[in-house]
């Protein structure tokens, strides 16, 4: 257990804005700092790093909190690998003599485990990635292995290690899902291995197989060789995108070591996080099937919502990189990647071939369909032009024009915040000055008093918005809204702790006024003076 002082003196040492920075572009505003919001798609900053405070908030989707909770959540890891990762930044030691962490029982059963698949490499699974044009040498570099059929190795290692439950390991059971298959290891930033993939030998499906998801290993955060490729995307000023194992390993093969993959899903917002670290131009180089364009065009809106910038490969009869580099070489591989087409180009062009634009009717379907495009893109007036003048051409429509779609607002009369929504914004942006204030939720609106009851239930380091119901979260929301152009300081802090005691006090006199209704002679004589003297005391302080 980690220890409250220990988590206070870790955020003391680690500059907020420091940390923040590698991920988005930050303003400073008066004594803040300001952002478009890394959590979700905005076009105008509403993201605020408060150094003072040490704290973040968003004002458009109420994402906040402090230093270490934003690493948690940019980087999809766990709180404590979060704290780990910036305890050593911070040069504290947050494990001292502790040997035996669930992290490095994950990492050595790993490790065991992927040894052993190393060593079962046979004939069969050789012979299978030669023929796929590998190397004996690649077969080493790359750490394939092999898991027999009936394999129990899981297990093996398991009970070599005396763990008695796999689940949290990423494994239903000591049996091997992956008996009968090539073994690839998935690999963290650092070159820890995490995860597998398996490639069936022969018939069968499914034909790749990846680890089950667990606390260490996310699809939707993990790039496939990234540990490897991570330095020459940083020295190289772009990174090559694919789809699987073999794609990203056929680009290193042939020297174009800034590649990595997905794991059998779309770009996601976890992987920009990661790459914008190093690089925000990028070459998308998905398979042209229907699945392949289509997970094409769902990572470009996450890419061009977050910045990057991007070109596409284009493959004629070839399927993949590594279909390519088997039948024509490395250098036609690297000359395609020198060939990729802006995405403003590639979009009207791959969307063209779904329609007969020769036929008037599905010329209409198709320019429905870029429609939606022309408002991604209306954002970037280079970008719209060329999109424009591309879709035109294939249309055969000169000078096209699109109804750009903008959002129109209702301006809504100013709604001043009440002390529960700054009590609110307080818990998000300083949440241990909540606790210092010792509110008396009892004092606060049914919502407000719902809410701070709602949170006792939680660990500080586990809550979220989506904790809560969704009536309650859009409480929550509009409060935050409400409360958006609020400086967390000193001056609000006693200004707050000004309204809890009147807040109290006006209490305690609706609470006389109610004995009175009842009260004898005696106590209303009583009750009166008592009542004076709150009121008395309310002036005082102002009202």
């Amino acid at each position: 257990m980690i220890s409250r002082e220990l988590i206070e003196k870790i955020k003391s040492r680690v500059d907020i804005v420091d940390v923040v920075s590698r991920y988005v572009s930050l303003q400073k505003v008066g004594n803040n700092y300001r952002a478009l919001c890394p959590f979700h798609t905005e076009t105008t900053p509403s993201f605020y790093v408060n150094p003072s405070f040490k704290s973040y908030h968003c004002f458009g989707c109420g994402a906040s909190g402090d230093v270490i909770n934003f690493l948690k959540e940019i980087e999809g890891i766990s709180f404590i690998d979060a704290l780990k990762r910036l305890a050593q930044e911070a040069g504290i030691d947050i494990t001292p003599g502790e040997k035996n962490t669930f992290r490095e029982l994950y990492l050595r059963f790993y490790k065991e485990l992927h040894e052993m698949y190393m060593k079962s490499l046979n004939d069969a699974a050789i012979s299978y990635l030669l023929n796929r044009g590998l190397s004996l040498e690649d077969i080493k570099k790359y750490e394939f292995g092999y898991s027999p059929i009936n394999a129990e190795f899981p297990g093996k290692v398991a009970k070599k290690l005396k763990i008695k439950a796999l689940k949290q390991l990423g494994f239903v059971g000591f049996k091997d899902p992956f008996a009968g298959r090539v073994i690839i290891p998935i690999k963290d930033e650092q070159g820890n291995v995490i995860a597998f993939g398996g490639r069936i030998l022969g018939d069968g499906q499914p034909k790749y197989l990846n680890s089950f998801e667990t606390q260490f290993f996310k699809k939707s955060a993990t790039f496939f060789m990234f540990d490897r490729a991570k330095e020459y995307i940083k020295s190289s000023d772009f990174a090559i995108i694919c789809e699987g194992y073999f794609d990203a390993i056929a680009f290193h093969r042939a020297e174009l070591t800034n590649s990595i993959a997905t794991l059998g899903t779309a770009f996601t917002k976890y992987h920009a996080y990661k790459l914008k670290k190093l690089t925000t131009n990028v070459v998308l180089s998905f398979d042209m099937d229907d699945a392949g364009i289509k997970a094409a065009l769902n990572s470009i809106k996450v890419m061009l919502s977050m910045g990057f910038n991007i070109v596409v490969m284009q493959y004629e009869k070839q399927k993949d990189p590594d279909e390519i580099l088997q039948k024509f070489g490395k250098e036609y591989l690297v000359e395609l990647v020198k060939k990729a087409i802006p995405v403003e180009q590639f979009i009207p062009v791959v969307l063209s071939k779904k329609y007969d634009l020769s036929n008037t009717s599905a010329v209409n379907l198709y320019l429905k369909e870029v429609e939606l495009w022309s408002n991604i893109f209306s954002k970037f007036p280079k970008r719209y032009e060329k999109f424009k003048e591309i879709v035109g051409q294939l249309a055969g429509i000169k000078n096209l024009n699109f109804k750009v779609k903008k959002r129109s607002f209702v301006q809504k009369a100013k709604t001043f915040p009440t002390l529960e929504d700054i009590l609110i914004f307080l818990y998000f942006n300083l949440p241990f000055a909540v606790k210092k204030l010792n509110v008396d939720v009892n004092i606060l609106d049914e919502k407000a008093k719902e809410f701070f009851n709602c949170v006792k239930s939680f660990e500080e380091e586990n809550f979220s918005i989506s904790n809560l119901s969704k009536d309650l979260a859009e409480y929550v929301k509009e409060a935050l809204e409400r409360t958006r152009n609020l400086q967390a300081d000193d001056a609000l802090l006693k200004s707050v702790e000004k309204k809890l005691t009147i807040r109290k006090v006006e209490m305690r006199i609706k609470e006389i006024d109610e004995f009175l209704k009842t009260a004898s002679p005696t106590e209303k004589k009583v009750l009166l003076k008592a009542r004076m003297d709150l009121v008395r005391n309310l002036k005082n302080m102002g009202r």
